[in-house]
């Protein structure tokens, strides 16, 4: 056999071989005559292999300049034996003629961003702490490999690739002497002849063996730098690193915002710094590359040389990127062929096809092996980490990349750095995949030397003794010559002394070398029969899956099926679920139902992945088309559901969505469903928590009067919420949807059936929109009995029940044994972290809590509190029962225990506070009233709760005389008030302009010894404000900020600003307020910008280009302005300066622009700009607007029109907008215009309707009688107010 002359480029080590073979390590160092005995040369200093025969001297000039072809200005050319020119300086005189003729084109393609967080100024307090600069170590502690999603593309590699040849160009003179010298130094490679003898290639001597018993870490190579001159940006560079080191990534970008804003030219050390923090902050993992490059390609914008440490991060990024592309490829090719009968293009999903046509245009390798030639042009001294170079060696090994594998590991022996073990099993198997025997064993003759090195305590490797021993006998395999691997093993094993040992090996050697050639061969017969007999039982069966499914791949039905018999045979714990696949994919497409049912039974049994989404895809739509759709849409959704639960991650519930899409679709196209049927998709969609838009609507158009008259009470339930979701989001009312919604809401209210809070809120918005007033009254009738706010309690507290007879400790618990207090610690973390989805923490937490009650175990009270806590928080009252139950399963109440006691104090305290959070002051009744049978009562907390949410109730009333009763029983039942209940209780007699209450509970608060919160004096501030009195609001202000207590809120600040600009029209008070609040540090709110607009374009003198100016402050500070403050500059333009035309023209840009989204503010500061200008006709045009863009009629703008048409003498088109708002939608304000307007038309009768239906709504009095004075005397108000 002939091979193709590759040599492997290394320095200082000598091949030697005897008798034929590679010897192992033990041997090498112990044979004195190994020398003499070769049948190689030896090779040189400076090792360089070729790729192929007659390649030679072009191999020899990429290793010499093939650094010029990443952007260096120093023109290397050289040529072959037959004097044309190497591809490399090919390349580059094409780009340097191309740059003399059109240089002005390359401009376009620079970036024209400069990259900067947008984050409050830090400028570092005086110099850094003075320390030597040292370069970061290109290996870190953790390998973090960049994951690519299908959103990923390669828009930022080809940008990157234009940077990397556009910026050496700069010192091209200076670096060309250079380049020549190192280029020169490179020394000649070995050649061989041309024809290799095959039984001169060698083969591994085993007559000695290497086996270490002591693996040692390597030690991470560190690159010093010498220490920079002290310059100005000296200070904010050590600040950087010292944030990079102790990985304090989160401040990096603030502070390399204020370098830059100080105007200071960031160092290469500074941007390595921010380069880190883009790898590390967290963001979603497939936006790390682009943000890393746009990074670098500032920096190269910029001029700022990178050094080391920067090539080390982007190569090292870049190469883990590139290996994890190359997996990725191969699964979506199994993909392709196991699941790609059942569709034309190839995938069954469509995400993965889109996926492969993006990963067939990743270039990240190319872009690393880019730069890793540019630090070789730019600097001979760029030396790299272990780390680093294995990283780029392995993709190119990985994606065969041969040539700039060899130069990557000759750049590493070049410069003396040890190479890590790792990536010799890589490159010999690279070598082997191009059938160059030769080469792999010199890679195993590295390694060897090393190996012995290190047994002699010559340096700290890692050992990859068993890998080598298998890339080794793999290459044999794969060059036909597996007698004399196996002949290799064998002497290997004679020389361990232990029979574990040598089994493991054999057991290792053949499941991951031997047989994988085999299978691809198609052997498979070959490796049944040895996997029986020569293979441990766990090693066996590993064989049997891994011929199961090659087998089943290539459709050998006989094959497979025999695999997974002598598979099943074994009865060892080894993961069957990718044979099974396999098995079923094959069976499904020969058409085997019978059979395929049978591996699908099988399949359930595994351990539920995302990978079982096809599978069971693919055997849901096989039984389908056999007319078993019930059967179908079952498995498929009793199995999406077990892969939902044990990964709750969004890219799974849109890899399920998918299928279920091509499940419904496949179903739907066969037949017109039953309601059943139908039901099924629809819940399955709604387990997943999304729905289709198109199957759901093919679905509910087979949902006819019979259908819906067969089904359960659940799924009549769950039809009226989808049907509720299509009425609420269209624009316009469908009329089969109203038709069908209509008779679905008859029968939910002639049966009487009740929703959760949010569906019944949804529910009753489509009502209102199919135009049904008998419908609604019976729904609302049904879904919110008339019952009181406060829920009485009639129990007076009783002391807990105790047997006498029982003898325990009190504070024993006797659930202690069976508590995971380890697993309690993960699940309260899981809770509390900072970041990511709040669901997804739930679901992670819930899955833990899961298995831990599947173990037997189950977690503390607490963490049972703060799963019922968290549940609420994401509005799942359901879920918070359930665990909720779970505990009295796990935990069941002990009255004797105090410590259980306590423990279900705190349970059903959070379960209280979960109802009222989620509306349901019924539960939180009922689980009040089981507090208080135990002898205990709800926390102050929650009582605050029961007052902040007594607005959630859907009836008018006097919510500031609920929350004294709610504040006075919570003293009944003996809780002690803390600040979060006096707050309550304050911030409502303050809304209510209970001035005088307030400051006495206010006082009574301290007298108490509770120390005011800031929140407390906001909320009082606030009230005093409503009522005008600005000096003592100003002297509790000044209270609160000498507080040591105080936490600066921008609330008490916005009070006195919005106070000082309404009512006192004092612009100099309202930006001393804003100086004071800027003084102490406190971020400006949306509200705040706001309230600086309206001061600039409100009060005396105008300064219009002042409060436009206040616009482009916030988009400075990085924030996108909102509605509400164009709001005010179109209300500025039309009442103040009574410019209409430049109203509009704003009016009109704010809506046409899609980042903003309409709000109710914007047309109502135009339409009070219409009114004040006495055209309240123009805003007829605008109402249809209002309904195309789903803005709801506020009362607001409803008081404006009525307010305008009154004005206009037109009282039929203000009581038509005073209709539209309906009863429940109007306002104390709304009363109040409209009875002006009847008055203005000399109707006072209608003028003492309006009054009588707002003194019916059980306003507060003084709210009561602001309206009842407009049309009755003085003595009249009290006797209203009073009823």
């Amino acid at each position: 056999m002939v091979f193709k002359p590759l040599h492997l480029a290394r320095q200082s080590f000598f091949k030697t071989f005897t008798h034929g073979y590679a010897q192992s390590l033990v041997a090498a160092s112990q044979s004195s005559s190994a020398s003499q005995n070769t049948s190689f040369q030896t090779v040189g200093s400076n090792v360089a292999s070729l790729l192929s025969r007659g390649s030679l001297a072009q191999q020899q000039n990429a290793f010499q300049s093939s650094a010029t072809s990443s952007g260096a200005s120093a023109k290397v050319t050289s040529q072959d034996a037959g004097g044309t020119e190497s591809g490399l300086a090919a390349y580059y005189a094409a780009w340097q003629k191309h740059r003399k003729t059109e240089e002005k084109d390359l401009h376009p393609f620079q970036f024209a961003k400069r990259v900067g967080w947008k984050a409050p100024t830090t400028i570092p307090d005086g110099p850094a702490r003075t320390r030597e600069a040292s370069q970061r170590p290109a290996a870190t502690g953790e390998n973090r490999r960049a994951t690519l999603t299908r959103s990923q593309t390669t828009t930022a590699l080809d940008q990157l690739k234009a940077s990397t040849e556009l910026n050496p160009a700069s010192t091209s003179d200076e670096l060309r002497p250079s380049l020549e010298q190192s280029s020169g130094s490179v020394a000649e490679p070995l050649v061989w002849s041309d024809v290799v003898d095959e039984d001169n290639v060698p083969t591994p001597k085993a007559s000695d063996s290497f086996v270490s018993t002591a693996s040692l870490e390597s030690s991470s190579t560190t690159a010093s730098t010498k220490p920079s001159s002290v310059t100005s940006s000296h200070s904010y560079t050590e600040h950087l690193q010292v944030l990079a080191e102790t990985q304090q990534y989160a401040d990096i970008p603030a502070v390399f915002e204020s370098m830059l804003a100080a105007g200071v030219t960031p160092s290469a050390s500074a941007y390595n710094a921010l380069l880190l923090a883009a790898i590390n902050l967290p963001r979603g993992k497939h936006l790390v590359v682009s943000k890393v490059l746009d990074v670098y390609a500032d920096m190269l914008r910029r001029h700022v040389v990178p050094d080391t440490s920067t090539y080390a991060i982007l190569i090292e990024l870049l190469a883990a990127r590139a290996m994890d592309v190359h997996a990725m490829k191969h699964e979506l090719s199994i993909k392709s062929a196991r699941y790609g009968s059942s569709n034309s293009q190839g995938f069954l999903l469509k995400s993965d096809e889109t996926e492969a046509q993006i990963l067939e245009e990743d270039d990240a390798l190319n872009v690393a092996i880019k730069l890793f030639d540019t630090s070789a042009a730019v600097s001979s001294s760029h030396i790299f980490a272990p780390e680093t170079y294995r990283l780029l060696i392995s993709a190119c090994a990985e994606t065969g990349r041969i040539g700039d594998m060899v130069r990557a590991y000759a750049s590493l022996e070049s410069h003396g750095v040890t190479a890590p073990s790792a990536v010799f099993p890589q490159m010999i198997n690279a070598f082997a995949s191009t059938g160059d025997l030769r080469s792999a064993v010199e890679c195993y003759d590295v390694y060897k030397a090393l190996a012995i090195s290190n047994n002699d305590g010559h340096n700290s490797i890692v050992r990859k003794d068993e890998e080598v021993y298998a890339a080794v006998i793999r290459a044999y395999a794969l060059c036909g010559r597996i007698d004399g691997g196996l002949q290799f093993l064998d002497k290997i094993c004679a020389h361990i002394s232990e029979e574990a040992t040598t089994t493991t090996l054999r057991d290792f050697v053949f499941t991951q070398s031997v047989y994988p050639v085999w299978n691809q061969n198609s052997a498979h017969a070959k490796v049944l029969a040895h996997a029986a007999s020569h293979l441990t039982p766990v090693a066996s069966a590993e064989a049997f899956a891994a011929v199961c499914a090659d087998a089943a791949d290539k459709n050998l039905a006989d094959t497979a099926n025999a695999a997974f018999s002598s598979l099943l045979q074994t009865n060892h714990d080894v993961d069957h679920s990718e044979a099974e696949m396999a098995l079923l994919a094959m069976h499904l497409r020969r058409g085997d139902l019978d059979a395929a049912r049978l591996a699908w039974e099988s399949l359930k049994q595994s351990a539920p992945s995302p990978s079982l989404v096809e599978a069971t895809t693919s055997f849901a739509l096989a039984i389908a088309r056999n007319g078993m759709t019930e059967d179908a849409i079952a498995e498929a959704g009793a199995m999406f559901a077990r892969i939902r639960d044990a990964q709750p991650s969004l890219a799974v519930t849109d890899r399920l969505d998918e299928a279920i899409e091509i499940l419904a679709s496949g179903i739907l196209s066969q037949c017109i469903p039953s309601g059943s049927t139908s039901m099924h998709l629809l819940r399955m969609m709604a387990q997943n928590g999304r729905a289709v838009t198109p199957i759901t609507e093919h679905v509910l158009a087979s949902m006819g009067p019979e259908q819906v008259a067969s089904l359960s009470v659940d799924d009549i339930k769950l039809l009226a919420q989808v049907e509720a979701g299509f009425i609420n989001g269209a624009a316009a009312l469908d009329v089969a949807h109203s038709a069908r919604f209509s008779h679905v809401a008859e029968i939910i209210t002639a049966n009487g059936a009740t929703f959760e809070l949010s569906s019944s809120k949804m529910i009753e918005a489509a009502l209102l929109k199919t135009n049904r007033p008998d419908l609604l009254n019976r729904w609302q009738s049904l879904q919110s009995p008339s019952s009181s706010i406060l829920v009485p309690i009639q129990f007076p507290p009783s002391p807990a029940y105790t047997d006498p007879s029982v003898n325990v400790q009190e504070d024993f618990d006797p659930h202690a044994a069976s508590t995971d207090f380890k697993g309690s610690n993960f699940i309260a973390d899981e809770l509390e972290k900072p970041h990511g989805s709040h669901v997804r923490h739930l679901q992670e937490a819930l899955f833990r809590f899961r298995n831990m009650r599947r173990l037997g175990r189950h977690p503390r009270y607490a963490t049972y509190a703060k799963l019922i806590s968290a549940a609420a928080k994401e509005n799942q009252l359901s879920t918070a029962e359930d665990v909720l139950a779970m505990a009295r399963q796990d935990v069941p109440l002990l009255p004797h225990s105090t410590t259980v006691r306590n423990g279900w104090i705190l349970m059903l305290d959070a379960m209280v506070a979960a109802s009222l959070n989620t509306g349901h002051r019924d539960a939180a009744a009922r689980h009040h009233h089981e507090l208080l049978s135990m002898g205990a009562a709800p926390s102050a907390n929650t009582f605050g709760l029961y007052i902040t949410t007594l607005k959630e109730g859907t009836k008018t009333f006097d919510e500031a005389t609920e929350a004294v009763k709610i504040f006075h029983q919570a003293k009944t039942e003996g809780v002690e008030p803390t600040s979060f209940l006096y707050n309550a209780l304050i911030g409502k007699l303050g809304k209510a302009r209970r001035i005088d209450d307030t400051l006495f509970y206010f006082a009574e608060m301290r007298a108490h010894g509770i120390r005011p919160t800031s929140v407390t004096y906001g909320t009082v501030v606030n009230a005093l404000c409503r009522v005008s009195d600005d000096k003592f609001a100003e002297q509790l202000f000044e209270e609160m900020e000498s507080c040591t207590n105080y936490k600066p809120r921008p609330a008490p600040y916005n009070s006195l600003m919005q106070y000082f600009l309404t009512t006192k029209r004092d612009r100099s008070k309202v930006l001393a307020y804003f100086e004071r609040m800027r003084a102490n540090h406190i971020q400006p709110t949306m509200h705040t910008y706001k309230l600086l607009i309206d001061t600039y374009a409100t009060l005396t003198p105008v300064d219009l280009s002042a409060a436009a100016g206040i616009i482009d402050e916030i988009k400075a500070k990085g924030f996108r302005p909102e509605a509400v403050h164009y709001a005010a500059l179109i209300h500025a333009k039309g009442c103040v300066m009574n410019d209409m035309s430049a109203a509009r023209a704003l009016f009109d840009t704010v809506i046409s622009d899609s980042t903003i989204k309409p709000q109710p503010c914007l047309y109502q500061a135009l339409f009070e700009g219409y009114v004040a200008n006495h055209d309240v006709a123009s805003t007829e045009p605008l109402l249809p607007s209002m309904r195309e863009k789903s803005v709801q009629l506020t009362p607001y703008i409803a008081n404006t029109l009525i307010h305008g048409w009154a004005t206009a003498g037109d009282i039929a088109k203000a009581r038509s907008v005073y209709d539209k708002l309906g009863r429940e939608g109007r306002e104390p304000s709304t009363y109040e215009a409209m009875t002006r307007a009847w008055l203005s038309a000399s109707e006072s009768g209608e003028a003492r309707k309006v009054v009588g239906e707002a003194l019916r709504r059980g306003y507060p009095t003084a709210v009561a009688g602001r309206i009842a004075e407009l049309v009755a005397p003085q003595a009249e108000i009290k006797m209203a107010a009073a009823l």
